[in-house]
């Protein structure tokens, strides 16, 4: 799962959003270093990451991928799923997707001012950036996945092939996006039940 994936789904737990968004720029335990609410949002974070990796549906949109970029699929398929969660938004959400993306940059702003400790500064950088530059609406467009894909491959040379994922999720994006809405229930009921001593179920 993505930044709106990720927000949706601690909003949808009452969560905290910041912890949730946080989650992929901490490492180890958190615990003590963060708020108790930050901490939670992590690990919340953690388990849907963990959950949805292991989801037969997700095999099965992984193995759409040549043999060569398997291994950045789960890395492609997450980026996908914001794109199809803003597809599928009125199915999932009430309140339009401008105004939940609003409301959450505000919470998430709030959280961050009342962390005694500081925050990452690479999670700074990227959400100022994420908000002031509309990430998540730009999903919309699928067209908006290539740029995402290379960007990201740039980070490091063993990166590099993420940027040839992106013609594999628009050429399977129909096929993709009606396995979503499945995929993504399963995701938000394990989510609502789930507690730090909650062992992790996976539906067959």
């Amino acid at each position: 799962m993505n930044y709106l994936a990720h927000l949706h789904v601690a909003s949808r737990c009452d969560s905290q959003l910041m912890g949730n968004l946080l989650a992929d720029f901490v490492k180890g335990k958190p615990d003590g270093i963060y708020l108790p609410d930050t901490v939670d949002g992590i690990y919340l974070h953690r388990f849907v990451d963990g959950y949805i990796d292991a989801l037969p549906q997700i095999k099965t949109c992984r193995a759409l991928f040549p043999k060569a970029l398997y291994r950045y699929s789960a890395i492609a398929l997450d980026i996908f799923w914001d794109h199809a969660l803003v597809k599928h938004w009125s199915a999932f959400h009430d309140v339009p997707l401008h105004r939940f993306v609003h409301d959450a940059q505000a919470s998430c702003q709030l959280s961050a001012k009342k962390e005694p400790n500081a925050l990452p500064e690479r999670f700074l950088f990227m959400s100022e950036k994420m908000w002031r530059e509309q990430w998540i609406q730009s999903y919309a467009d699928i067209n908006t996945l290539p740029f995402v894909l290379e960007r990201m491959s740039t980070r490091s040379p063993r990166m590099a092939p993420l940027a040839d994922t992106a013609s594999v999720l628009i050429a399977h994006q129909d096929q993709l996006l009606d396995a979503f809405p499945t995929i993504y229930q399963h995701v938000l009921k394990a989510a609502s039940t789930f507690s730090r001593s909650t062992p992790r179920r996976i539906p067959n």
